[in-house]
């Protein structure tokens, strides 16, 4: 293949291990688990990072920033989703736009696993900075 015709990157959510958020990261009885599928370091990446979490019944990832905007794409379950200073519900199929250093967490509100996927636009999940409210 050339150049104009690269080789696509193609990932299974199987090919990583799950990591987790807990601490300040997290809130609730559980962790929340993410796995990074695309991402400069681990697979080629032309600005943008791609993987998926999971967030059990009563958890949430606390309130954070990052210099990147993020975009969420609700998979499984039903939640609620903190951008600034709006709530808004989430379920399968909601999409949310995370514009960059503002403030936001997502929370599982169902009684289901949550589950997303999460786009930065960052060439490595590595150039993502969280910074945590509490």
């Amino acid at each position: 293949m050339s150049e104009l015709d690269p080789e696509p990157v193609v990932v299974g959510v199987d090919e990583r291990e799950w990591e987790t958020m807990q601490g300040e990261e997290a809130s609730g009885p559980a962790a929340v688990f993410y796995k990074t599928l695309i991402s400069g370091g681990l697979t080629r990446s032309e600005d943008l990072t791609v993987g998926v979490a999971k967030i059990p019944p009563g958890a949430a990832l606390a309130e954070h920033h990052h210099r990147q905007a993020e975009v969420y794409l609700v998979l499984a379950g039903e939640g609620s989703v903190r951008v600034g200073d709006g709530v808004r519900p989430v379920r399968a199929g909601s999409a949310v736009f995370v514009p960059g250093d503002t403030v936001h967490s997502c929370e599982n509100t169902g009684a289901h696993e949550l589950r997303l996927a999460y786009v930065f636009a960052a060439d490595s999940f590595e150039d993502v900075e969280y910074v945590f409210e509490g």
